[in-house]
């Protein structure tokens, strides 16, 4: 069965009825019913009442709904404007519901006789009551003032004043009122003027805002190009910073003991891995010999070009088949050779230990000029045709004394490429960058 629930129309709170509710909302209605009826009037048997016609029958009717609050919406006077909201509620009883009607239709009269929409809470009709007073002071106080303005009319009108009088006052009055149409003519020719100066300087500020906005977008879009800038550059330079560190490990680093590595194999020297020599026990091919000669030209040759050293004889690197020319002819280092009749091979081999004592001595040379107190020295000493008192020729020679002899002219060229690089190549001059310190880049 569905029960009315009542809500305050003014603060929307849930009214919760009790058994006194009927009584007392009959009694409000009643009371505003006697509100809605008061008015106040002005006594006419006042002495020297001879005011216009009708002046002794005026009267102030205080209307209740010029007093309380609008109602919420138009059309409360004749709908049910307490939003009367349902809930469930099973079991209720007849006799309940019939005087929740009866009470609703008691809050639609009372809204309907004072305009103002019922129910109310407690709280609320305390508030309502003290605004209800207020304006009735409000209202008393302005009949006492219409009462002392129709008294003061009456006593004027027992002094009138002459015709003369009169006329020079009106006179007077025409005049000042002539004088203030005047001043008022000027104020307002002034306020036109203010005014278009009003207009001119809103509109100017209006254009210095659009210029202020339009700059602070260009000085944001500068920033921002600004910051990607600086990204950038600081990029470049982390990248040139980079590059420079790995150019002076690339400058530090020794690539020619990369290229051309030095070693010893047992009883054979070796020259990136190919052996250079044979012995009876071990039969290398001349291939493999062929490119350990074509290596060793190859690196004695980018030695002297990267010294600036000049031999006797020319070194020509060709890969495994290299050749040593002199004043006299060109002779090939390559075999394989017979060893009886090897003298052009042999003639080879002389030549290219030449090429090589003629570096130490141009190493010499250079430490002594530079003031080194170690002048460079070959581990073992070359003599004509001779490393360390092994004959490097092949015929009528033994093939271990061949390869030892060998083997000790690998390990002087070894020594002269650790000078080369000790003296020679950390010299010489670095290659400039270019700095991007206070320039950007150049597309």
């Amino acid at each position: 069965m569905d029960v009315p629930v009542f809500f305050c129309q003014l603060c929307k709170c849930r009214l919760n009825l009790t058994e006194s509710t009927s009584s007392v909302s009959t009694s409000y209605v009643g009371n505003n019913r006697i509100l809605d009826e008061s008015f106040i009037v002005l006594d006419d048997k006042r002495p020297g009442a001879t005011g216009p016609k009708g002046m002794e029958e005026s009267f102030v009717v205080l209307n209740s709904a010029s007093m309380l609050r609008q109602p919420a919406h138009p059309g409360a006077a004749t709908s049910n404007q307490h939003c009367v909201q349902t809930q469930q509620s099973e079991g209720a009883a007849v006799g309940l519901d019939a005087k929740l009607q009866a009470l609703s239709q008691l809050f639609d009269i009372a809204s309907l006789q004072t305009q103002v929409d019922h129910p109310l809470c407690l709280d609320c009709e305390v508030q309502l009551k003290d605004e209800i007073e207020a304006q009735i002071l409000e209202a008393e106080r302005e009949v006492s003032a219409y009462a002392a303005a129709v008294a003061k009319l009456q006593s004027e009108q027992k002094m009138a004043l002459p015709e003369d009088v009169f006329s020079a006052q009106m006179q007077q009055l025409k005049q000042e009122e002539e004088r203030e149409k005047q001043r008022a003519a000027e104020l307002t020719a002034q306020l036109e003027q203010v005014q278009k100066e009003l207009q001119a300087c809103q509109a100017a500020e209006a254009e210095l805002d659009a210029l202020e906005e339009r700059y602070w977008h260009d000085y944001n879009a500068y920033q921002l190009q600004l910051s990607f800038h600086v990204e950038e550059k600081d990029a470049l330079l982390t990248k040139i910073d980079r590059a420079t560190q790995r150019l002076h490990v690339l400058k530090n680093t020794n690539v020619y003991n990369d290229a051309f590595k030095i070693w010893h194999d047992g009883p054979f020297g070796t020259i990136s891995g190919f052996r250079l020599g044979r012995t009876s026990e071990v039969q290398v091919e001349w291939d493999e010999i062929n490119a350990a000669w074509g290596q060793a030209v190859l690196l004695l040759h980018t030695m002297s070009q990267a010294c600036g050293f000049t031999f006797s004889c020319r070194l020509l690197p060709m890969g495994s088949h290299p050749r040593v020319a002199d004043k006299h002819s060109t002779y090939d280092l390559f075999g394989p050779v017979n060893k009886l009749w090897s003298h052009k091979y042999d003639r080879a081999m002389m030549c290219y230990l030449t090429c090589l004592r003629e570096f130490g001595q141009a190493a010499v040379t250079e430490d002594t000029a530079g003031g080194r107190t170690e002048p460079f020295k070959f581990p073992f000493p070359i003599d004509a045709d001779k490393v360390n008192n092994y004959t490097i020729k092949l015929t009528l020679n033994s093939d271990a004394k061949w390869t030892k002899a060998l083997k000790f002219m690998l390990a002087n060229l070894k020594v002269a490429l650790q000078w080369m690089v000790k003296f020679k190549m950390h010299s010489a001059a670095a290659p400039q960058l270019r700095q991007l310190t206070h320039e950007g880049p150049s597309h």
